[in-house]
């Protein structure tokens, strides 16, 4: 085999490596969002794999242990649906009925999703419209009191 043919393999190979590399780590990268309504069509296919969910916090369901640092509550979706969630860490300030919340994780074969990251978005529009003076609307989650309860085991 000349030089030319084995520069050409190797390439072939450098390159079949490198492809393949980049295939792999996008696979494993990938994280799908869905609101809690995607989620209840997609449930069956959604079980043990990494994804994004968003809805609102349910705030009669906020439960948080403190001896075992575990939050649970449910987020629901626009048609009613709620799913269970599960996460392993401090309960944030802002977890407030009807706020909208997004958690990463995944959800086990029981439907309880398991959270390893939670974020609740505040709703900033309606704190720059109060330091205004301008009035909240009533039935918006902004001006309601935060939901739950907190257990010590």
């Amino acid at each position: 085999m000349g030089k030319k043919a084995k520069m050409i393999v190797a390439l072939g190979v450098f390159f079949a490596v490198i492809g393949t590399l980049i295939y792999t780590s996008i696979g494993t990268a990938a994280t799908f969002y869905l609101t809690v309504d995607e989620l209840k069509d997609k449930q069956e296919v959604a079980v043990g794999k990494r994804i994004k969910v968003s809805g609102n916090i349910v705030g009669e369901s906020i439960q948080f242990d403190s001896s075992k640092i575990l939050l649970t509550f449910e987020l629901e979706g626009s048609n009613g649906f709620r799913v269970p969630i599960e996460y392993d860490g401090v309960k944030p300030d802002t977890l407030n009925d009807g706020w909208e919340a997004i958690v990463e994780g995944e959800l086990n074969s029981e439907g309880v999703f398991i959270a390893s990251d939670l974020l609740v978005k505040c709703p900033s529009k309606y704190e720059a419209m109060e330091e205004k003076g301008e009035e909240i609307p009533k039935d918006h989650p902004a001006t309601q009191k935060q939901g739950g309860k907190e257990t010590n085991g």
